[in-house]
C-alpha cells in the first residue's frame, strides 16, 4: 500500500467513521484481490472518502484534471495515488498510467458517470473508459452504490455486488459498438445494485423483511457448515 495514503487514511479513519457512520452491505463479498476496478455512483466529493474508508484495500482514484489545478493539491493527490484524466477527450497519457497501474497488480476506483450528479440520485450514462481499462488491463469490475449524499451523524449505506468480468468482450476489437456494449453491462450492474439498495433501505424497518434477512444469513451459515463437513470427511 502507498505509505502516504496509509498514513492519511489512518488519521482520517476514526473521525470520518464517527461523523459519517456507514453500513456496507455485502462487505464480506468484497474481493481480496488488489487488482480490481471499483465502479461507483458519484453524488458528492465525500464519495471518495466513503469508498476509501469503508471498502478494504488500496486503490488509485481517477479524478478529473480540473481538481489538480493547484500545485499543492496536485502534488498531495499524486502522493495519494490519484491519477488525473482530462474529460471530453482521449487522454492517452492518463490511460497509459491507469493501464500501467493495473498491469502492476494494483486497483483503481472510477466514478464511471464522469461527473457528480447534482440533481438527484438517479444514475447517469456510464462512460466507456472503464470498459477499456477492464478488458485491456485484464481486471475484474466491482460495482458499488452509495445511498444518497453522505450525511453527518446519520446512517449511510453502501451496497456492493460481486465482482464480474467482461468476458464477452475479450479478444474482440474495442470499437465503438463493442465499448458501448460493455458500458451497458456496467450500467446494468450498477442499476441492479441501486435497486437492491433502495429496496433494502426502504424496508429496513419492516419486521418481516428483517426476519427474512436473518433467516437467509442463518441458511447460508448452515449451508457453509454442511459443505465443510462433507469436505473434511
Amino acid at each position: 500500500m502507498n505509505l502516504f495514503y496509509a498514513i492519511i487514511r489512518a488519521i482520517v479513519y476514526l473521525p470520518f467513521k464517527l461523523f459519517y457512520p456507514t453500513k456496507v452491505i455485502n462487505k464480506k463479498d468484497f474481493p481480496k484481490d488488489r487488482k480490481v476496478i471499483l465502479v461507483c455512483n458519484h453524488l458528492s466529493w465525500k464519495d471518495i472518502l466513503v469508498t476509501a474508508i469503508n471498502l478494504p484495500g488500496y486503490r488509485h482514484f481517477i479524478a478529473k484534471q480540473e481538481i489538480g489545478k493547484s500545485r499543492l493539491i496536485h502534488r498531495l493527490a499524486k502522493w495519494l495515488g490519484v491519477i488525473f484524466i482530462a474529460r471530453g477527450k482521449a487522454d492517452m497519457s492518463a490511460m497509459r498510467e491507469i493501464l500501467g497501474v493495473l498491469k502492476k497488480g494494483e486497483g483503481v476506483t472510477i466514478f464511471p458517470e464522469g461527473t457528480r450528479n447534482k440533481v438527484d440520485t438517479s444514475l447517469q450514462e456510464v462512460k466507456s473508459g472503464v470498459v477499456m481499462f477492464s478488458v485491456k488491463g485484464d481486471a475484474p469490475i466491482v460495482p458499488a452504490i452509495i445511498y444518497g449524499k453522505a450525511r453527518a451523524f446519520r446512517k449511510n449505506y453502501v451496497y456492493v455486488l460481486p465482482k464480474f468480468e467482461l468476458e464477452s468482450l475479450k479478444g474482440r476489437r474495442l470499437d465503438t459498438p463493442t465499448v458501448e456494449e460493455g458500458a451497458e453491462i456496467v450500467a446494468e450492474k450498477l442499476a441492479e445494485a441501486k435497486r437492491l439498495l433502495d429496496y433494502r433501505v426502504s424496508h429496513s424497518k419492516d419486521k418481516d423483511y428483517r426476519r427474512l434477512l436473518k433467516d437467509g444469513k442463518r441458511a447460508r451459515k448452515n449451508a457453509l457448515k454442511a459443505a465443510k463437513a462433507i469436505i473434511c470427511k
